[in-house]
């Protein structure tokens, strides 16, 4: 049997989510009104073994999925350099110029990529976050720090 893409992500997923889940137990689960610190990880655990496991079965029955061989390593550095920058930058530099790096250095990933969409997507990458957390969670995620 050759390995199979799909095939190892779901057991990827499956042995991460497992993983998460055993941590996350060990904290006090609480209620849906009143949650405690183990509520938010124990449920996004779950749903990632959920999804390894779907991922698994649905290639172990349809098997004509992509070989493990056949990954396309330029994007997949691309995208490990534009997550490990934004990373940085967001404690060094604040949140603006950190998605800015993040949204710049990811564009490269897509073969079909368009210069028309950047701008689009650097927008949309900065105002989102701004939005959600900054204006709706009121978290003290500073802006720019330069």
């Amino acid at each position: 049997m050759k390995l199979k893409r799909d095939m190892v992500a779901g057991l990827v997923f499956s042995t991460i989510g497992l993983g998460a889940l055993a941590i996350a137990l060990g904290y006090p689960f609480g209620s849906t009104l009143n949650m405690g610190p183990g509520y938010f990880p124990t449920l996004v655990s779950g749903l990632i073994v959920v999804l390894g496991i779907a991922l698994t079965i649905r290639e172990l029955r349809a098997g004509n999925g992509a070989l493990l061989t056949d990954i396309a390593w330029r994007p997949l550095a691309i995208i490990i350099a534009a997550v490990a920058g934004f990373a940085i930058l967001i404690q060094h530099g604040g949140l603006i110029p950190a998605v800015c790096f993040l949204t710049a250095v990811g564009w490269y990933a897509d073969p079909r990529r368009s210069l028309r969409a950047l701008p689009v997507q650097l927008v949309i990458g900065i105002l989102v976050p701004i939005l959600i957390f900054r204006i709706g969670l009121n978290m003290p995620i500073p802006l720019w720090r330069f």
